[in-house]
């Protein structure tokens, strides 16, 4: 019985022990978790070069071709409110449909609803961004949230909006400094972390 009951418990502890978690919680404003965003489909050198530019790394740090061609093909595209074609679109359309493309994962119509799905792990500091999080602001004082966009690099995000259309913006800028809420990061399907 004493063997039984030691064996039982080495197995118990061998099993806590080999499960590794990627998540770390610092406080209830920042969540770190190895982003899996990355896909795999190889960009031109021009390309490459030209998004270095507008993020301002190095050419090396450009590696998801998937998203980038994504990007380049929508960036100028104007902004309508409602809308969800190259005609004109609006952020949480051109997020959806970037997802869609992208990573294979349908989001929900509004960037409200992005902002509550269950999927999304929120978090507020934005030095633990990681490419492919979205980015969520307030900008109409009717919702809590009322804009998104996604995390590329350097501050850098893709969003669609009324002055640009769809284009790359800056995180640090005033004026989305000023309408920052929080971010959000998928949670790992398998692990639910």
């Amino acid at each position: 019985m004493k063997n039984i009951a030691l064996l039982f418990l080495s197995l118990l502890f061998i099993n806590c022990g080999s499960k590794k978690s990627t998540t770390t919680y610092y406080n209830e404003n920042t969540y770190e978790e190895k982003a899996n965003y990355v896909t795999y489909d190889p960009l031109s050198e021009e390309d490459k070069k030209y998004f270095s530019k507008k993020l301002e790394v190095s050419q090396d740090e450009i590696i998801n071709g998937k998203l980038y061609k994504f990007i380049k093909e929508w960036e100028g595209t104007k902004y309508v409110y409602g809308g969800e074609t190259k005609q004109g679109i609006d952020c949480s359309a051109l997020m959806q449909r970037l997802f869609k493309e992208v990573y294979n994962c349908e989001l929900p119509r509004t960037a409200e609803e992005m902002g509550l799905d269950k999927r999304f792990h929120l978090f507020k500091l934005t030095k633990n961004l990681k490419e492919g999080d979205l980015v969520f602001f307030r900008i109409t004082e009717e919702r809590i949230i009322s804009h998104v966009g996604i995390y590329l690099k350097n501050n850098k995000f893709f969003n669609a909006n009324l002055s640009g259309g769809a284009s790359i913006s800056d995180l640090k800028s005033e004026y989305w400094k000023k309408f920052y809420v929080v971010s959000g990061r998928l949670k790992n399907e398998k692990t639910n972390e």
